[in-house]
């Protein structure tokens, strides 16, 4: 993929609808985003972390720990999963989440995910997730906050002293929309797409664990017919990044 990077500029207020359908429930208590970025912690980059992680390491604890109990195995029955890994508690470890994509362990609700430490020991085995799984900047316990997609709300994860809590869809909820509309108008205001860009889309990130103010959008360009661009926003560090993939991949 070719990168190009844009300079970010002001914006004024931008009326800009979002195509999705994450919408938070108005009967469920709340976090705020103030909230979630009050603690001083370090946040753990995920794609740092994908970097040490070992794939082989990673099966072995989906075989042994969720598959075997179940009758099941990587080998015979190609179950599908996705895994992410962060530092959630400080200690130069990392953490290691599995959430589960293959319809035995997925329901409408959601899938099975579990959290592990390094060692392979269960730390939480949570019901009912839907990506994204993002990494917050709180923290509880001596354990960063995570925020995952249940029953039709983003859920603010909490370490109690023990484990997370195993099923999110109780948890509190937390407002995403109007930072996403905010990163979102920063695309359109790059010079790239306002010189003939359209169909700007959000796009859900594959990568567990990635930083809460973080954002991808997807859009095409008429100058371009044979590619996409997908356009990422760091609405912390305020970086806007574009990478250009052919429409085929």
């Amino acid at each position: 993929m070719n990168k190009k990077n844009y300079t970010l500029v002001a914006l004024s207020v931008l009326g800009v609808l979002v195509l999705t359908g994450c919408q938070n429930s108005g009967a469920q208590s709340t976090t705020s985003q103030q909230d979630l970025t009050a603690s001083a912690s370090e946040t753990v980059v995920a794609e740092s972390a994908a970097m040490k992680m070992d794939p082989t390491k990673v099966a072995q604890m989906v075989d042994n720990t969720i598959l075997a109990p179940e009758g099941l195995s990587l080998a015979k029955d190609n179950i599908r999963y996705k895994v992410g890994m962060a530092d959630l508690n400080d200690n130069g470890s990392q953490e290691i989440m599995v959430v589960m994509q293959d319809p035995y362990f997925c329901g409408s609700g959601g899938c099975t995910a579990y959290l592990f430490d390094e060692s392979g020991k269960t730390i939480t085995r949570m019901t009912v997730v839907k990506t994204p799984v993002l990494l917050a900047e709180s923290s509880h316990n001596g354990w960063k906050d995570f925020v995952v997609w249940s029953n039709r709300a983003y859920r603010v994860m909490k370490f109690d002293g023990n484990s997370y809590p195993s099923n999110p869809s109780t948890e509190p909820t937390i407002e995403r929309d109007s930072e996403q509309k905010s990163a979102m108008a920063k695309v359109m205001a790059t010079e790239l797409y306002q010189q003939d860009g359209y169909e700007l889309m959000p796009l859900d990130s594959d990568t567990l664990l990635e930083p809460f103010h973080r954002y991808h959008f997807t859009f095409k360009h008429y100058g371009d017919p044979d590619n996409r661009y997908v356009a990422t926003v760091d609405m912390k560090s305020d970086t806007l990044d574009v990478d250009m993939v052919p429409l085929n991949e």
